[in-house]
């Protein structure tokens, strides 16, 4: 999978609160963003908690936890939701 860098410009507040609530889900903010971006590109939708209610996903977030592998592990669940979006 080919890989880009997205840039954004965002208060410092906002980043610092999101960062909390991306920690609480057991993600760095960039997993957080990635599983977003994915979710909104794939269903047209903005919920993350849509995704993250589903047990798929958890079972994907705990794997990662448990492996210290946490971003390869986001994009192998990025791409289920494709597959299972098409």
């Amino acid at each position: 999978m080919q890989t880009t860098q997205l840039t954004i410009r965002i208060d410092e507040d906002l980043k610092k609160d999101v960062q909390v609530a991306a920690r609480n889900f057991g993600l760095p903010l960039s997993a957080l963003i990635k599983t977003f971006l994915s979710e909104v590109a794939m269903n047209k939708k903005n919920s993350l908690q849509e995704i993250y209610e589903e047990t798929y996903f958890d079972y994907i977030v705990m794997q990662a936890l448990k492996d210290k592998k946490i971003t390869a592990t986001l994009e192998k669940l990025a791409d289920v939701v494709k597959k299972k979006c098409k």
